[in-house]
């Protein structure tokens, strides 16, 4: 007998078929579960995976060894297939929800997968990824892909196992827009900072050149290093305005920083007279010093480096994470709903077997 269904309605009688999400969602699995194991054997393809978004990362990966990343698309093919399919089912449970309402359970869970799949879509195509930033408390960063938004590390505290692991990574921050603070907290090991689709993240720590520990006459042994000032046998006050680790003089006699690694250190430092006379200016640790702290007895020696530890922060945009956590709640709550029907129905003796 010939089928008098329309086309419109064989459609969407397959878009809701069982058989065709058991067919896609058993294909994904089967292809994520091949990719995986290429994943583990190929870290030179797949080791920076998480370093971009999908769409950045599969387009340069495609061109070194696409015989090891042709799953992918395929992948991405069964999914949407799966999601639409979901999205069916979903609308024709609400079409007939008078007389299903007691599979809300189950469709909590499938509005969730959806929230979670275009969640991830959405901040693959409109997000990005950054590698780490370096950044010692009290420095600044203009986020290269926002120049709107600048990101300040207010302190850093990491703490080692008494090994020498680390074990957390605390760094206080704050970003701002436009130069307005818009979001504060504190970030560390699995707890980023979120704001308007940005996300940043602790990554990990970095020696830093804190300070040096010098000689100055009259005032022996002192720490000096950024916000640090001294007061000097003569009422004198000598304070260190910016250290550089390694910096150079430009022609015009300016100063610029040429490396975050030990290597020609300089000191900008400001020294207050009592008579009220200020000198500011740069001191090249491996130079001769300036006259001003020559004649004035304030040429700090430096005898040792003081060690400290930048921050390593990622910055992520992912425009789809506030779905995606939409998507897991709704799933979450849609276990608890069908785990409580089931059992209710079980009291009652109302289909007691699994």
């Amino acid at each position: 007998m010939a089928d008098q269904r329309s086309l419109l309605q064989r459609l969407w009688d397959l878009g809701c078929s069982l058989k065709l999400a058991i067919y896609v969602a058993s294909a994904a699995t089967a292809l994520i579960m091949g990719g995986s194991l290429a994943m583990h054997y190929n870290r030179r393809v797949f080791g920076n995976m998480d370093a971009a978004t999908i769409t950045v990362w599969f387009a340069d990966a495609w061109q070194k060894a696409p015989h090891l990343t042709w799953w992918l698309p395929l992948t991405a093919v069964c999914l949407a297939i799966f999601g639409l399919n979901t999205f069916c089912c979903l609308c024709d449970w609400l079409l007939h929800l008078k007389a299903r309402w007691r599979k809300t359970g189950e469709y909590l869970i499938h509005t969730g997968f959806l929230l979670l799949l275009i969640g991830y879509a959405w901040g693959n195509v409109a997000g990005f990824r950054n590698d780490p930033f370096r950044l010692a408390p009290g420095e600044t960063l203009t986020l290269p892909a926002l120049p709107a938004y600048t990101l300040r590390l207010d302190d850093f505290n990491p703490t080692f196992s008494p090994e020498g692991r680390p074990l957390d990574m605390v760094s206080e921050v704050t970003l701002l827009r436009g130069g307005s603070e818009v979001a504060r907290g504190t970030v560390r090991i699995n707890q980023p900072l979120l704001h308007d689709g940005l996300v940043i993240i602790a990554t990990s720590l970095d020696q830093r050149l804190a300070g040096f520990r010098c000689f100055i006459d009259g005032a022996g042994m002192v720490d000096l290093f950024p916000g640090r000032s001294v007061r000097l046998p003569d009422g004198s006050t000598l304070g260190v305005m910016t250290l550089l680790p390694d910096a150079r003089r430009t022609a015009d006699g300016r100063v610029l920083p040429a490396g975050d690694r030990l290597g020609n250190p300089a000191m900008q430092l400001l020294l207050h007279h009592p008579d009220g006379r200020t000198w500011q200016g740069w001191y090249f640790l491996r130079e001769t010093p300036p006259a001003a702290l020559a004649t004035a007895g304030a040429v700090p020696q430096p005898m040792e480096p003081l060690a400290g530890y930048a921050s390593l922060l990622t910055v992520n945009r992912d425009p789809g994470a506030g779905l995606a956590l939409a998507g897991g709640i709704a799933m979450t709550l849609g276990v608890l709903f069908a785990l409580f029907s089931f059992y209710r129905k079980r009291a009652r003796g109302d289909r007691p077997q699994l």
